[in-house]
């Protein structure tokens, strides 16, 4: 893995000279380039991303029934591959101390992955409702059945998921890691937990569930965020008024 990223590294340096202008889609991103020496800083451009925040708030949800959970279920979900980055397995870990606390509880991974196999073998061991939905087209009709949304990422350069769930309106746990404080600003519009903790996942989550008048103050603060910094309408009007720089 080192190897490769040092590769990589290698190939943005020498690409970097060729270029007017790098975007950077996050503080964390942008700070990373300056680190490890990718080019000069004032080549480097910070436009974070954006959705269309619309397209999420129009969604039909999905129905419980449909899915199998009951309408009284405490819900847990996640968008994200199955794979090593987005931690699945701390997710599912999680998921078995929720659910010992909460026992009408269901969990659902909207995605699909190499480690499928895997995190359905531990729900089935440890009788854990879970949905996997594979790969969909209709990722926010699963979203707006979640209670709470979580992203335990092990690295991320943006973590877009995040501000899908906050136009979603609802209330989320993501790591403390990379770009993903720039976006959530711990106990105002989210919450914060540490990396490979499925305690600390586990302990946040149900802190939203047992304290409701503070987590719909923090989902209004969420989306009025949305609305403000990553509406995708801003981010088309940022590169244009680059490009606009770069023709002078």
């Amino acid at each position: 893995m080192k190897l490769k990223s040092r590769f990589y590294r290698c190939i943005e340096r020498l690409l970097s000279r060729f270029t007017d202008r790098i975007v950077c889609i996050s503080e964390a991103e942008k700070q990373s380039a300056v680190n490890n020496n990718i080019s000069n800083e004032d080549k480097l451009s910070l436009i974070p991303n954006g959705i269309d925040v619309q397209a999420v708030i129009n969604a039909k949800p999905k129905s419980r029934n449909e899915l199998g959970i009951t309408d009284d279920a405490f819900v847990v979900g996640m968008i994200g591959r199955v794979s090593k980055q987005k931690a699945p397995d701390v997710f599912i870990k999680a998921a078995k101390l929720v659910n010992e606390q909460v026992p009408n509880s269901a969990f659902i991974i909207v995605g699909d992955g190499e480690l499928r196999p895997e995190i359905e073998k531990y729900a089935s061991e440890n009788n854990l409702q879970l949905i996997i939905t594979g790969w969909t087209d209709e990722p926010y009709s699963y979203l707006k059945v979640f209670d709470v949304a979580v992203l335990p990422s092990r690295w991320e350069g943006f973590g877009l998921a995040v501000v899908e769930y906050m136009a979603a309106e609802k209330n989320v746990v993501a790591t403390r890691i990379d770009a993903l404080p720039t976006i959530i600003y711990d106990k105002v519009d989210g919450l914060l937990c540490d990396v490979d903790s499925p305690k600390d996942l586990c302990e946040k989550i149900l802190w939203l569930r047992n304290y409701p008048d503070i987590a719909l103050q923090m989902r209004a603060n969420a989306l009025r965020k949305v609305y403000e910094k990553y509406d995708i309408q801003r981010v088309a009007q940022q590169h244009l008024e680059m490009f606009k720089q770069l023709k002078k």
